[in-house]
């Protein structure tokens, strides 16, 4: 696939794609996305007319995972179109649909609405931000569960895993995986004091999940039909920031460009303050890995678990024998970030 060569009119081409064409500070996540993407396969046949117009979002989504999956030893079958990649390791094969909270035509919080309640300091949008941001995930994993992968013949005994990444408003990749946590098993990490909201002290039964009139039940592992599903992978960094930052630090572009992070990381112990970091991003210097803030989530229901084995140094979730929450956290998780890019003439 040539994702950069134009299939569509100017008019309809997504803003984003047409800033990734020309933007210089952005040349190394174009080089980048073209050299991954070059490797898969369009089994849809619809891939390169989505990635330039509306569904540019989504496709970079499949190509990132595409990306994470290969570089941890997985190798791929296309011969059929759904769900979107079948793998395997080690003996093991199984399935993969990629999901996305795009942004809906009639989406409340735009950036603009966003920054207001920022500037104002407005603690009802803040709350209402991060319900909507749980009704928002969850409604994207209740429709792909209506799909009912696990019936088609070729699916039928493996494990079946949903990816989902969120990107429905300005906000979206900086809010931490803890509220899928939440909504995914029923139960959330009580907080110190509002003032000190990152220090969990207890785990707790989480109530519905309400915004204005509509409200949504905790616990998706619960849901009918759920069983099915083996796991859910999930991260807030794979966005085109992500493909910047990989493709300037692997020296891929030849433009002169000035890269640098900042954020928010927990590292191996949950109770501990998050640490702020900050990173140069240097040519040759490799700072970041495809596996950094991925995480898996695991069905304690599932009826064909998917094997925790199959990826190292990445953060899992589980459910032990004691009904709590049990998992594994790489030395460095960053759970936001921004990267500022300056393309130098």
């Amino acid at each position: 696939m040539n994702l950069f060569e134009n299939i569509i009119s100017e008019d309809k081409l997504n803003p984003v794609f047409k800033m990734l064409q020309t933007a210089k500070q952005l040349d190394p996540a174009k080089l980048l996305i073209h050299e991954i993407s070059s490797e898969m396969k369009d089994n849809d046949r619809n891939f390169i007319e989505q990635f330039q117009s509306t569904g540019f979002n989504s496709r970079l989504w499949e190509i990132f995972l595409f990306k994470f999956f290969k570089e941890n030893g997985f190798s791929f079958d296309f011969t059929k179109n759904r769900p979107d990649f079948h793998l395997e390791k080690n003996g093991i094969d199984f399935f993969v649909e990629a999901s996305l909270s795009n942004e809906v035509a009639e989406e409340k919080f735009t950036k603009e609405f966003i920054r207001e309640a920022e500037k104002n300091n407005d603690l009802v949008v803040q709350e209402e931000l991060i319900e909507h941001y749980v009704m928002r995930m969850g409604s994207v994993l209740y429709s792909k569960l209506q799909k009912k992968y696990w019936e088609l013949e070729w699916v039928k005994g493996k494990p079946l895993v949903i990816a989902i990444a969120p990107a429905h408003n300005y906000l979206s990749n900086f809010l931490p995986d803890a509220k899928i946590i939440e909504y995914l098993y029923g139960l959330s990490y009580e907080s110190k004091s509002k003032e000190e909201a990152h220090i969990p002290i207890k785990v707790v039964r989480t109530e519905n999940h309400k915004l204005g009139e509509k409200e949504i039940p905790p616990n998706f592992f619960e849901l009918p039909d759920t069983e099915n599903i083996s796991a859910i992978i999930f991260t807030n960094n794979s966005d085109l920031h992500k493909f910047n930052r990989m493709g300037h630090q692997k020296g891929i572009s030849k433009e002169f460009i000035l890269m640098e992070r900042a954020g928010l990381a927990f590292g191996t112990i949950p109770s501990a303050y998050p640490v702020e970091f900050s990173q140069s991003i240097i040519p040759g210097e490799i700072k970041e890995d495809w596996n950094e803030a991925v995480c898996i989530f695991h069905n304690p229901n599932a009826i064909i678990p998917l094997n925790r084995d199959l990826i190292s140094n990445i953060r899992q979730t589980w459910i032990d024998e004691n009904g709590e929450l049990e998992g594994t956290m790489p030395k460095f998780y960053p759970f936001n970030s921004k990267t500022l890019p300056v393309a130098i003439e």
